[in-house]
């Protein structure tokens, strides 16, 4: 099922992605201050209590291609590249501050430093996350940081007059993560083609959580009434990687076999929910609690994810989609291609950036892994 058959395609996703700075400047004009933030552990329900509207910085939008390489290392990443080249374009000035991640790889910790020297009038905030998240310290480190973040924004944004409610905050982006991990479950049934999905994730980390639950819910209404899914066509295939944004690449019909993903802003960013109340410990630990990134030593949790992935959706293959130059990838796939091997799984490693300038070359690989599957 394509969205596009739906009753709920009033919202173009496709548009409002293509169009991001159009659509920043359209939220901009709603009166809420906007932070913009990189990684899937910037604490939304915060943000969002206090009156903010949180949206990611996505590798969208006109850019001037190369123009990053005077300021960033040579070891960046091509996902902060075109980011970078995309803020000397058009600019952020949409965006009221920024909320930077450190305790996460190399190029991102730096890019904060270089941020504030190529955009000196952008408020900006480091959130450190612990990496030994097995570490007992390591939730009360995470909970001193929520802490300093809430004094910081309360004393920058914040009115005199302004409650801060999250509790409210929590249930509604636990609904979110609820719609959209019950969705997730219509594309494994393949009632819904996941290049479609891969929008949607990107759609709703844009719009404010209100407008996304009740998108969301109206789609969940229509994919129920669909009785035409298609879950005997395989392979069945499973999407692993980390930050990777262009939902373009998912639209070649070699990609139609994906039924499920272990993306940063995928299936890890919705397969949890937040105790909903306003104790801080608990909110800390919950955060703490979920699956790691590539940047936090806990493969055995990792993997152990990625088994209850392959055996929830019936997987006969899986993808690894690594950045190029992206060094947590790369570290990442070794352990997770050393498991498959010992339970013979099939795999295909593909590496590429977010222009997606070598396609025909991952047209030509995917079609080759499916015929091996089939």
């Amino acid at each position: 099922m394509n969205l596009s058959q739906t009753g709920v395609s009033a919202h173009t996703m496709g548009s409002t992605l293509d169009n991001y700075s159009k659509t920043l400047n359209t939220l901009k004009e709603k009166g809420k201050p906007i932070i913009g933030y990189f990684t899937n552990r910037v604490p939304v329900e915060i943000l969002h209590a206090m009156n903010l509207h949180p949206v990611r910085i996505l590798s969208f939008g006109q850019q001037n291609q190369g123009a990053s390489e005077r300021y960033l290392q040579t070891f960046a990443c091509s996902w902060l590249r075109q980011i970078m080249d995309i803020g000397l374009a058009q600019g952020y000035e949409t965006i009221d501050g920024i909320i930077f991640s450190a305790g996460t790889c190399d190029s991102l910790q730096n890019l904060s430093d270089i941020w504030k020297k190529v955009f000196p009038d952008q408020w900006t905030h480091n959130l450190t996350f612990p990496v030994l998240t097995s570490n007992p310290l390591a939730n009360e480190y995470l909970q001193s940081e929520f802490e300093t973040l809430i004094e910081v924004l309360s004393s920058r944004f914040l009115k005199d007059d302004n409650e801060i409610k999250l509790s409210s905050s929590i249930k509604l982006y636990n609904i979110k993560r609820a719609n959209l991990l019950k969705i997730s479950g219509f594309v494994s049934e393949r009632k819904m083609k996941y290049n479609e999905f891969a929008k949607l994730l990107l759609f709703s980390d844009l719009l404010p959580v209100e407008t996304v639950n009740e998108y969301l819910e109206k789609l969940i209404t229509e994919l129920l009434d669909f009785q035409n899914g298609t879950a005997a066509i395989s392979p069945r295939i499973l999407l692993v990687g980390g930050m990777y944004d262009n939902y373009k690449l998912f639209e070649i019909p070699e990609f139609d076999y994906l039924v499920a993903d272990d993306l940063a802003f995928g299936t890890r960013n919705f397969n949890f929910q937040i105790p909903q109340d306003s104790f801080l410990p608990r909110y800390s630990k919950a955060y703490m609690d979920r699956i790691p990134e590539s940047t936090s030593f806990d493969m055995n949790k990792r993997i152990k994810f990625l088994e209850e992935l392959i055996q929830g959706h019936n997987i006969d293959g899986i993808v690894l989609l690594g950045l190029k130059w992206c060094d947590p990838d790369a570290f990442e796939f070794i352990p997770i291609q050393n498991h498959l091997d010992e339970q013979n799984i099939p795999y295909l490693k593909l590496e590429t950036s977010p222009d997606i300038s070598n396609l025909q070359q991952i047209k030509t690989r995917m079609a080759a892994f499916i015929e091996m599957l089939s």
